[in-house]
């Protein structure tokens, strides 16, 4: 994908070094580099341990870089308070975890309204939008059912609508698949790349699974702290 239009996301030379237990300390990110266009879906790939999840974090203003800067929509995104970096995140990322972290006492559908829920909105624009998620994730028949109802594959398609609920500017998922069979996981892998060509939505996925990666228009690999095109 090529478009001459500004970056969504920019990361510019960020690093991360966290203290390990003995006190010591051990650099993550290095110099990190990394620009996303609109609709675009990148992969990161890496070796366990080598700051993926990490990346993904400070691009979702979950954590702060030490050093470095990230620009959202050309502006420094950790120039803003913690109140503003906290409706930041749920207006404008989505996020998508290994494991699918639904509320176990609410329905799939209760589940997928709740960022809309977090932002103030409970009406029923909001409640016709997570059912129409639902629809576009094959899951409308099991709409009132709760997590403990539905299989491993299926609660992940409820997170995965969840994170498109608030028609965020970019999905990051970190090992979207990571917790499920290969079977159930390829189908989900189609999945988020088809969602990502109709609804002209941006990804960043991390992922261990070369198959996932190449589905994406473009992969880079994490190593030793920083970000190398493959």
């Amino acid at each position: 994908m090529t478009s001459s239009a500004p970056p969504i996301v920019e990361v510019r030379h960020v690093e991360r070094t966290y203290t390990t237990a003995s006190g010591g300390n051990l650099p993550v990110l290095v110099d990190a580099n990394l620009s996303v266009l609109r609709g675009e879906v990148v992969a990161i790939t890496g070796e366990s341990g080598s700051g993926k999840s990490t990346l993904l974090h400070i691009m979702g203003a979950l954590d702060r870089p030490d050093a470095g800067t990230v620009l959202f929509e050309g502006r420094d995104m950790f120039a803003a308070g913690d109140e503003a970096l906290s409706s930041f995140r749920n207006q404008s990322i989505g996020f998508i975890f290994q494991f699918h972290h639904l509320l176990p006492e609410f329905s799939a559908l209760e589940n997928v309204l709740m960022p809309a829920l977090i932002a103030g909105r409970n009406g029923r624009g909001a409640r016709a939008r997570a059912a129409e998620l639902l629809a576009t994730v094959g899951l409308s028949e099991r709409a009132d059912h709760r997590p403990s109802e539905l299989s491993g594959g299926e609660k992940q398609r409820v997170a995965i609508a969840r994170a498109l609920m608030n028609e965020p500017d970019v999905v990051l998922a970190d090992e979207p698949t990571g917790n499920l069979d290969e079977k159930t996981a390829d189908v989900l892998h189609n999945e988020l790349i088809r969602l990502s060509r109709e609804l002209g939505q941006t990804f960043v996925l991390v992922t261990h699974n070369p198959v996932f990666a190449a589905m994406a228009d473009r992969t880079v690999r994490l190593d030793q702290g920083t970000l190398h095109m493959t």
